[in-house]
């Protein structure tokens, strides 16, 4: 009888020890959000994805791990995360840097999760081979290195170049209301940027004592901006020359010197990373005389302010090339997925 009660613990021993849970793996968590990602979730919904994937919670402040992950933004609706694992020393041994081009960062967090999970799942890891006696076989090449972004993606060195085509119309400054050209290009810098712009004011003619008198303006601007997310606001400076003639009635025809300056607001929609269509408004403060005189009388006299009001499509130039991120080769370690 002892015999076969030990005979039959012997055989359930195994099944017992395959029935063991598996270990879980335990890490410190630590996610940082960079200047213009405030609004992101934070490290309380990346911890509650992880362990909802896992099905445990394996944030342990103690544990000999280190996650680290930061959000970052990128040109146009791009968001990013780069995330390490460090070991008790200190040293990466899993890195992954990921994409969101939708700028929804809820979404990249919980791509964030996914990725740490497939990471820390400890049924991923190398088990050591069973001593069966028998002879043992060579080991299996070692597979090469990868590759993963140590840092985020380094911006350009330089400002971007933007250049522009621009539909306008100016009110309250010539004869009449009408269409314009503008045409633009500037320095971009992440909130700032400095522009010149030529505008051409295409002419405006009203009828007096049976004749036709048209002015047109040709202008210069200097116009530095500042820019938050879509919105924009400008000051600029103008300089040029509106030039009148006249058909079947005596006026003086001549070119008056042009100087304005003024406020514009705007906002900008964007399509991709280098496109963007934008709508903006100028308040022009009138500086220099403008009016049409005949030999006896003045016959029209622009107003001190008025107004512009344009379309503009807008692209984007590289001006230096970006330098690629560093990257570090990383052997596999037993936390890296497989």
């Amino acid at each position: 009888m002892l015999a076969c009660l030990a005979a039959a613990a012997a055989l359930l021993s195994p099944g017992r020890a395959g029935a063991a849970a598996p270990p879980r793996a335990a890490v410190q968590l630590e996610l940082r959000r960079a200047p213009g990602t405030e609004r992101c979730p934070g490290e309380g919904l990346l911890r509650e994805e992880l362990a909802r994937q896992l099905g445990y919670d394996p944030v342990d402040p103690t544990a000999a791990l280190l996650a680290r992950a930061l959000l970052f933004r990128g040109p146009g609706r791009e968001m990013h995360a780069t995330m390490e694992i460090h070991d008790a020393d200190g040293a990466v041994t899993w890195s992954r840097h990921l994409v969101a081009y939708n700028d929804d960062c809820r979404e990249l967090v919980m791509n964030m999760a996914l990725s740490l999970r497939v990471a820390l799942d400890p049924s991923l890891r190398v088990q050591p081979a069973l001593d069966t006696g028998l002879r043992a076989q060579p080991p299996p090449a070692p597979e090469p290195p990868i590759e993963a972004a140590a840092e985020p993606p380094a911006r350009p060195a330089g400002p971007q170049i933007r250049a522009g085509l621009a539909l306008t119309s100016v009110f309250g400054l010539l004869q009449d209301t009408g269409p314009g050209t503008a045409v633009h290009v500037a320095l971009r810098y992440p909130s700032f940027s400095l522009g010149l712009e030529g505008h051409v004011q295409w002419p405006a003619t009203i009828n007096v004592d049976r004749g036709d008198v048209s002015t047109w303006l040709a202008a210069a601007s200097v116009v530095p901006c500042s820019q938050v997310r879509h919105l924009f606001a400008c000051a600029f400076v103008s300089i040029g020359a509106a030039t009148t003639t006249a058909e079947g009635v005596a006026v003086d025809e001549s070119s008056a010197l042009w100087l304005a300056t003024g406020p514009r607001v705007g906002v900008g929609v964007p399509f991709g990373n280098r496109l963007v269509v934008q709508a903006y408004g100028d308040i022009v403060l009138r500086l220099s005389e403008l009016r049409v005189e005949s030999p006896t009388a003045v016959l029209w006299e622009s107003p001190a302010v008025g107004g512009i009001v344009g379309i503009r499509l807008d692209i984007g130039f590289t001006a230096a090339s970006a330098a690629p991120a560093r990257r570090a080769h990383l052997d596999r370690g037993p936390w890296a997925p497989r």
